[in-house]
């Protein structure tokens, strides 16, 4: 496969994220977008767009097969390793205690909601989304357990008490797994309703809708996260925050992609596109909403937002040519 066309593809598969997000900032920064609007926007976002989306992702998968077991079990302790390593690291190399969760928190959380599974889906289609719904069925409720986790521990403040009913709701009415969990009911239920069914059946004008929603999602959120960046310059933080994005965007995904080429041979494209989402996407919008809540460093939150977002064009689209031109993709 030549060098050219490998370029080509990854051009393809990341420049549309990056132009949507150049252009939610450009229109915020023109006062088109107001923070209003941005605010009202990820509302919808997240509670009838993306869940939509993850709906649609999960009806959308033809057999729940042993591929997708393996990866949600590998997901599952991929994520704990790292948050395992992230803790230990924070602990003992992070001397600042507000800073100490805000860092943690990078090296597991990933903004796989809205660049992540828009990504898989550009790499490969509705198989890449699904993937990408069956992994985000485990790393979402592990991402809220210890975001919330990583933002108290090293915080001694009683104010900020970890709360597992807190934590528990928080999981139960997330948008993103109320999405993914009535998918897999109804794909549960799929094969016993005779002409029943959404997509085909008597009821497909139900599906419809629920899949011109999820078809907003993807551009829509890469907008709204574009009219969200505010850049300034904090010198003081600059070593942090080029290790942050060193971490989130180089060492994390390497280490996790690794792990899976050799663990899991029979890993095929849509699986490597999903794990990719999962740990090579920036840092987590809500993570810096979060730091500000908790009491921790916000503006490093925020700034590791906006700069591992930034240089994430640049990092996907090395990975993707490197798959392509191993023709895993």
């Amino acid at each position: 496969m030549g060098i050219s066309e490998s370029l080509l593809f990854s051009l393809n598969a990341v420049l549309p994220l990056v132009i949507l997000s150049a252009v939610g900032y450009l229109l915020r920064r023109s006062n088109f977008l107001t923070e209003e609007f941005i605010k009202v926007g990820n509302k919808f976002l997240f509670r009838i767009c993306l869940s939509s989306l993850m709906f649609i992702n999960m009806y959308s998968i033809k057999e729940f097969n042993s591929t997708y077991i393996k990866i949600m079990a590998f997901t599952v302790v991929s994520i704990l390793t790292i948050i395992a390593v992230s803790f230990v690291f924070c602990a003992f190399f992070v001397k600042d205690p507000k800073q100490k969760g805000v860092i943690a928190q990078n090296f597991f959380r990933s903004n796989f909601a809205i660049i992540g599974i828009p990504l898989a889906q550009t790499l490969f289609g509705e198989k890449g989304g699904a993937t990408g719904a069956v992994i985000l069925s485990c790393a979402i409720p592990l991402f809220n357990i210890f975001a919330v986790i990583a933002m108290t521990t090293f915080i001694k403040d009683g104010n900020h008490k970890i709360s597992v009913k807190s934590i528990l709701y928080k999981i139960i009415t997330n948008p993103l797994i109320d999405g993914i969990v009535a998918g897999a009911v109804v794909l549960f239920f799929r094969p016993h309703v005779n002409g029943w069914t959404l997509k085909d059946g008597q009821l497909r004008f139900v599906y419809k809708a629920i899949e011109n929603l999820s078809k907003i999602a993807s551009p829509f959120a890469l907008v709204i996260l574009g009219g969200q960046f505010h850049f300034s310059a904090v010198k003081k933080l600059f070593t942090k925050i080029f290790f942050s994005v060193l971490l989130r965007l180089v060492i994390v995904p390497v280490a996790g992609l690794s792990a899976a080429y050799f663990l899991f041979p029979e890993f095929s494209g849509p699986e490597f596109a999903g794990l990719l989402a999962l740990f090579g996407t920036p840092a987590a919008v809500s993570g810096a909403i979060m730091a500000y809540q908790m009491n921790n460093d916000g503006e490093l939150a925020n700034q590791i937002l906006v700069w591992t977002t930034l240089f994430s064009g640049f990092t996907l689209f090395l990975f993707i040519t490197f798959f392509r031109a191993t023709e895993i993709f």
